[in-house]
């Protein structure tokens, strides 16, 4: 298969660095960590621009974590993050070469160029809501990919009109697949089943792994971030190896759908004592309120893989594995 930087490159995409062509040839989903250096005047125009935007404020050594994932199409979705600041896009070719980012409502083309130090990015134009926006309004955003080492690294420099540089960013990366999202919830409660139906239907991309708190990895997980896996009272979510509980993980998880479900983030309105309340209340009657069961039942075949289901007891009897 063909990716989306191979066929915008041709020919000239086996000319650069193995780690950028191993980045970019996406075969299949690459999650993606690091470190990078983020710099950028505190000025009040290049902090607004970057608040609005959703880009990283200055850090000397910014955690870092990239996804890449193949979408339909020949098109890829790229979710990036700097130090907890997160943003995401989806690229597509345009039917005269150049590579579309979709970034919310802006439309930003690059002109692509690949030689044997690597590829670079030159924003070519921009569109607003389908509307190309006059010149004189066009940020300068310049990129480069290169290799470092065995790592892909990379070059990102955004300049606005009247503002000047709001950032730059340059770091490496390395394949992480310990960076991809974990949910470790109640495998015997009928409100997972629900839940666990909703979110196969509704991610951005099939990248959850789905762990039954009642397995032994999911015991494990629990007793390092603080649940206790006999009397859970709470789900994890685990992304870019950080661990989220209660609402907070029902919104870090909803960021990974589509649809409705990414309203969530409007309970960051409200304070998270509130909002843990009206969780707990949830939690605790669970089982009277939606039932029990052996298992959540997984609605794909072809998504069984993804999880990992609660242990059958052999002599410890059910009560082993009632929270």
């Amino acid at each position: 298969m063909t990716s989306l930087f191979q066929y915008l490159l041709g020919e000239k995409f086996d000319a650069a660095p193995e780690p950028v062509r191993r980045f970019h040839a996406l075969d299949r989903e690459l999650f993606t960590a690091g470190r990078s250096r983020i710099t950028g005047p505190w000025n009040i125009g290049a902090a607004f621009v970057r608040y609005f935007a959703g880009l990283p404020a200055p850090a000397e050594k910014a955690e870092t974590y990239v996804r890449f994932s193949p979408l339909s199409e020949g098109r890829e979705y790229w979710r990036r993050e700097f130090s907890g600041r997160r943003y995401q896009s989806v690229m597509e070719a345009a039917p005269d070469g150049r590579l579309i980012e979709h970034f919310g409502l802006f439309d930003l083309y690059f002109r692509l160029e690949a030689t044997a130090d690597g590829v670079a990015w030159s924003l070519d134009e921009e569109r607003f809501l389908k509307m190309p926006l006059p010149k004189f309004t066009r940020p300068t955003i310049d990129c480069f990919e290169t290799a470092e080492g065995e790592n892909f690294a990379f070059d990102i420099n955004v300049v606005f009109p009247l503002v000047g540089r709001v950032v730059r960013c340059s770091g490496a990366l390395v394949e992480a697949p310990q960076a991809a999202p974990v949910l470790v919830y109640d495998g015997v409660c009928m409100l997972c089943d629900w839940s666990m139906r909703y979110v196969l239907a509704n991610e951005l991309t099939p990248s959850i792994r789905f762990v039954a708190i009642q397995s032994e990895e999911g015991r494990v997980l629990a007793r390092e971030n603080g649940v206790d896996p006999d009397t859970p009272e709470s789900f994890l979510f685990i992304e870019s190896g950080r661990a989220h509980k209660k609402s907070d993980a029902l919104i870090a998880l909803a960021r990974q759908l589509r649809g409705p479900a990414r309203l969530a983030f409007l309970a960051r309105l409200t304070p998270r004592r509130i909002n843990d309340f009206l969780y707990d209340r949830i939690a605790r009657n669970r089982y009277r309120w939606f039932g029990r069961g052996d298992q959540c039942a997984t609605p794909d075949p072809a998504s069984r893989h993804r999880f990992v289901f609660p242990d059958v007891p052999e002599e410890r009897g059910d009560s082993a594995r009632s929270p």
